[in-house]
């Protein structure tokens, strides 16, 4: 885990949790932007993958390892006493959802990109077909068939490959808790903070009614939705990255400096 230090006096903390398959390397445009604007980050790579991936980068760590990590992460982030900004993104907002049900530590605000609640892309039927000789032979995996070009229309030049690079093969055991994960998360009310959901109309990973419905069933006091039309799935990777990114910076701003000013009376 890492942490990124806002440049100048720090007005709140942005927590960033990654989707799967990638590393916290891809983010380094948006924990830049972060800092620049005056929030210290906090990220780290989630267990099994960047710098924890297995040798083989085949996914067969436990979701369980998630939670701890992002529980962690929110722990060294509620030792600075600022508003915390929990950003998560893919899979990585499943687990901010989760981690905001923990409630271990306060969270300011909550910012979601393209949650997997239902996953429009899916592997190969071939590669699932093998899913039961897999738990005896150990040696089957499921490929996603994840690309670059499902996630975002940027196109990227080859030295930024190694930071760039989405490895999507897991063992079928990953893949069926995924399946359960994104069920949970798809039925989990969060706690009444201001919420700012973004999808992407034509992400190609994920359902966006399922962010809809999702979105429906909570209960609170303030949230802001947006549904950019052109975008694919990876919305701080598109080209609209930077009015995706002041969207949002908006929001957490208006979050932070309410209850800075508050602190203060």
């Amino acid at each position: 885990m890492w942490k990124w230090q806002a440049e100048g006096e720090a007005r709140g903390v942005a927590v960033l949790i990654h989707s799967a398959y990638e590393e916290h390397r891809r983010y380094a445009w948006q924990i830049e932007k972060w800092r620049t604007s005056g929030f210290d980050v906090y990220m780290g790579d989630l267990p099994g993958h960047g710098i924890h991936a297995a040798q083989d980068g085949v996914h067969r760590e436990h979701f369980f390892e998630y939670d701890k990590m992002a529980a962690e992460l929110l722990r060294l982030a509620a030792e600075s006493s600022l508003p915390i900004v929990l950003v998560g993104h893919g899979l990585g907002a499943a687990i901010a959802i989760q981690a905001l049900v923990a409630n271990r530590h306060p969270v300011s605000a909550a910012i979601l990109t393209s949650p997997w609640f239902e996953l429009k892309k899916m592997p190969i039927k071939q590669s699932l077909a093998f899913s039961g000789i897999s738990k005896l032979t150990r040696k089957r995996t499921v490929d996603h068939g994840l690309e670059l070009s499902y996630l975002t229309r940027r196109k990227f030049q080859d030295g930024h490959q190694a930071s760039t690079a989405i490895n999507s093969v897991s063992t079928p055991a990953w893949w069926k808790q995924l399946q359960s994960y994104m069920e949970l998360a798809a039925q989990t009310r969060i706690p009444d903070i201001p919420l700012m959901l973004h999808i992407g109309k034509r992400d190609l990973i994920t359902k966006s009614s399922a962010s809809r419905s999702w979105l429906h069933q909570q209960k609170l006091s303030e949230f802001h939705f947006k549904e950019w039309d052109f975008c694919y799935h990876d919305l701080f990777q598109e080209p609209e990255q930077e009015a995706v990114f002041q969207q949002s910076l908006q929001f957490a701003r208006s979050v932070t400096d309410l209850l800075i000013e508050k602190n203060r009376e």
